[in-house]
């Protein structure tokens, strides 16, 4: 049984973007300033989540440390069994794994198969789980078959919860059935949040679970800025919220309101490489449907829109990674921490299978 504790907090996320020296004074900083957790993320080709976490491990004491999110179709499921249980051992117990597939164009890239990925999702979980209890494991799944493999350095000294990263139908399902918890990409309206909260509750209690037996987490794309102009005005020319707006699913356009259509100019020029014709396309609208961008109280306000949405732990992951941008982003986290937006509205133990 794993239990999760919800904190009244906010997380921070980081992308491989910057070296580790400069990862680890933001996440001393975010220890220092209050924060939950520190989530880390990595590109198929740039630095690994793993070795950012493992120094975090050695450089902080109280924040949790996430990782969201890895791929069994890149790390064999007993490698991130072992790679987990040794942080969770740095860490004193205090790391949470995101599990998902990863991008099919990167596996491709790479020729790696994947194939039956929820099915490969669902053996990793059992797989991690035996493992991380001692057990000596012998295991005839449909992607990955192991014979009596056992960690040659025990059980894990604390659980390990795993959330699901993934934005599908069968990833929500998978998640309300088995996982610990859920974590939302970056670019999710409160529309889109409230649609996967549902998906995931209604598993849930297929499954004689309860929503509040998972935490909900999600990465909101945020920039601080002395005006919301100002903010909007800096996100628009971003070149990840470019490309994020070109990839968002028609979908997720159509449920905030805004036609699909819009998006075609911003993808055709992005592609091509011409950032400042695609900036030109995206409205104000658009980056506040899916990003946070604003001062600190117009942050704490959407904050709240999320959280009616079923949001339990915001991840304010800075658009900017230029110093003083992230250092706003973490000073507007330290601010918010200590005001009544961080409150839950459902607090409790959490368990699952």
């Amino acid at each position: 049984m794993v239990t999760i504790e919800i904190s009244d907090r906010i997380g921070v996320g980081f992308n491989a973007d910057l070296p580790v020296p400069q990862i680890m004074q933001h996440m001393i900083t975010a220890e220092n300033f209050g924060f939950n957790s520190v989530w880390l993320h990595e590109h198929s080709f740039g630095r690994d989540a793993i070795s950012y976490l493992s120094a975090a491990a050695q450089n902080t004491k109280r924040i949790k440390l996430g990782v969201a999110c890895l791929s069994p179709f890149t790390r064999h499921p007993v490698v991130l069994a072992m790679s987990m249980l040794t942080l969770q051992e740095a860490s004193a117990g205090r790391v949470t794994l995101g599990l998902g597939t990863g991008f099919p164009l990167r596996l491709d890239a790479l020729g790696i198969k994947h194939e039956k990925p929820i099915g490969a999702l669902k053996e990793t979980m059992q797989i991690c789980r035996r493992i991380w209890k001692g057990e000596n494991v012998t295991f005839d799944g449909n992607s990955f078959s192991l014979k009596n493999v056992k960690s040659i350095v025990g059980k894990s000294n604390a659980d390990i919860p795993i959330f699901i990263a993934g934005w599908k139908k069968q990833m929500l399902a998978l998640t309300g059935a088995l996982a610990d918890g859920y974590v939302a990409k970056g670019g999710e309206s409160p529309e889109s949040l409230a649609r996967i909260v549902s998906g995931i509750k209604a598993s849930a209690e297929k499954h004689k679970r309860m929503l509040t037996d998972l935490q909900i987490c999600a990465y909101l794309l945020t920039y601080v800025g002395e005006s919301n102009r100002k903010a909007l005005d800096v996100a628009r020319k971003d070149p990840f919220v470019n490309y994020m707006l070109s990839v968002q699913d028609d979908y997720l356009y159509e449920e905030t309101g805004i036609s699909p259509e819009l998006k075609k100019p911003i993808a055709e020029n992005y592609f091509k490489g011409r950032l400042d014709e695609s900036s030109r396309h995206i409205t104000d609208e658009m980056l506040r449907a899916f990003t946070l961008c604003g001062t600190v109280d117009e942050l704490g306000d959407r904050i709240k829109e999320y959280k009616r949405s079923g949001l339990q732990l915001p991840i304010l992951q800075p658009i900017s990674m230029r110093q003083d941008d992230v250092n706003s982003v973490l000073n507007a986290g330290r601010i918010l921490t200590s005001t009544s937006i961080g409150e839950q509205d459902h607090l409790g133990p959490k368990s699952s299978r």
